[in-house]
């Protein structure tokens, strides 16, 4: 499974690399939205991970790009909103969940794990 992690965070996330690779789950990642776009054009991941540090306006409009670019590409994103304030603000765009802003393994664990449930 390609997880693709949008984000200026790469020594972060290049520190969760083993988390991922225990789910099963191979990290890529991309420093900006348009590279991601143009890797979700040609390779489609199965998750694009969203650490865009983008107040969740932005947020909601690089969901909506990516799903114009390719409806079946899943998406999650790195946020400070609270649980319910996520899903408020997110409603609509079939996203899995927020993060924290330093998620560990057990919130990989979770995101996989809910990537799985739907992807059966």
């Amino acid at each position: 499974m390609n997880i693709l992690c949008v984000t200026g965070r790469a020594a972060f996330w290049e520190a969760l690399r083993p988390a991922f690779a225990a789910q099963g789950a191979e990290l890529h990642l991309t420093p900006t939205l348009d590279t991601a776009l143009a890797v979700i054009a040609d390779t489609p991941p199965a998750l694009c991970l969203l650490d865009l540090e983008a107040a969740a306006a932005e947020m909601r409009a690089a969901v909506i790009r990516i799903l114009t670019l390719n409806a079946a590409v899943h998406t999650a994103a790195v946020t400070t909103l609270e649980a319910t304030a996520f899903h408020d603000s997110m409603e609509g765009l079939g996203m899995h969940m927020g993060l924290p802003l330093s998620p560990g393994a057990a919130d990989i664990e979770r995101l996989l794990a809910a990537l799985r449930a739907v992807s059966v």
